[in-house]
């Protein structure tokens, strides 16, 4: 300790001098932060229960960041399904407007051949006139 003091010095101490220093040193009582800092590190050094702890957690949310990162970057640049839904969605619109059409088509067909086949005078009763009502 001596040495210590006669380095920082410059000269060799005398006995007075390494008193003072004692008396300084013994008077600076640590701050309660840097006492609760100490202690707690103190708790977590490599290989306690609490620095593994704080280590996986740590190592964690890191993990859990880049999947995230990740899975929002696979749906900006590589997800294809909306233009594919989109696409099929179009697909059936147009296949339910042909079959609405079709459907249309028979009906109109159907009515034609029922109206083909319509006789107005076997609608009058007997010896009757024909109502107006009955004739196209």
């Amino acid at each position: 300790r001596d040495i210590a003091v006669e380095i920082v010095l410059g000269f060799p101490p005398n006995k007075q001098v390494c008193t003072m220093a004692q008396q300084i040193e013994a008077s600076a009582n640590p701050s309660i932060f840097t006492r609760a800092s100490t202690f707690a590190l103190s708790k977590v050094k490599v290989g306690t229960p609490l620095y593994s702890l704080a280590y996986g957690a740590a190592a964690g949310v890191i993990l859990s960041g880049l999947v995230y990162a990740g899975r929002t970057l696979s749906v900006f640049c590589f997800d294809h399904e909306y233009y594919k839904l989109q696409s099929r969605k179009r697909f059936y619109e147009k296949q339910l407007l042909f079959t609405r059409e079709q459907e249309e088509t028979a009906q109109a067909h159907q009515l034609a051949s029922l109206s083909s086949e319509y006789d107005p005078v076997a609608a009058r009763l007997p010896f009757k006139p024909l109502d107006a009502k009955y004739r196209f």
